[in-house]
């Protein structure tokens, strides 16, 4: 198997290589992943219109709201993109939902029926990449 883990429906699959030779805190590792891929489960993704980095970014927004993000993960405001994915995005998934509480559900609720980046103006009043401006120069980045 490719990779640490990977959701399909509603099973979860972790690689028993990756595991074997995980050199950290393997109980905080797993149960980050675990907490990553039980987001895929319960996510909505747009009906598969929503860019793969914002699903990913969501999962490990997830992880990082449970504080499980590992070490090497970036910092707040690092990135190139917004939807880069993963902790790049979870970041700025949390600094969205620093500007209103509750932002994240609704965006998730949103992303039920189909995906237009135009929910973050709709939730926010402001596009992504004007927020994703933002995030970036609160952080001199």
């Amino acid at each position: 198997m490719n990779g640490v883990a990977y959701t399909s429906n509603n099973e979860i699959h972790v690689s028993a290589d990756y595991i074997a030779k995980y050199s950290g805190n393997i109980k905080m590792e797993i149960t980050g992943v675990l907490y990553h891929e039980m987001a895929h489960v319960w996510q909505w993704n747009g009906n598969g219109q929503a860019p793969v980095g914002l699903t990913e970014g969501i999962a490990d927004f997830v992880r990082l709201k449970a504080g499980l993000a590992p070490s090497h993960w970036v910092g707040p405001g690092k990135g190139d993109r917004w939807d880069q994915g993963y902790d790049v995005t979870a970041r700025f998934l949390d600094y969205c939902n620093s500007l209103k509480n509750g932002f994240f559900a609704e965006l998730n609720k949103k992303m039920r029926g189909g995906y237009s980046a135009d929910y973050f103006r709709q939730l926010l009043g402001k596009s992504v990449d004007q927020l994703w401006s933002d995030y970036k120069a609160k952080y001199g980045n």
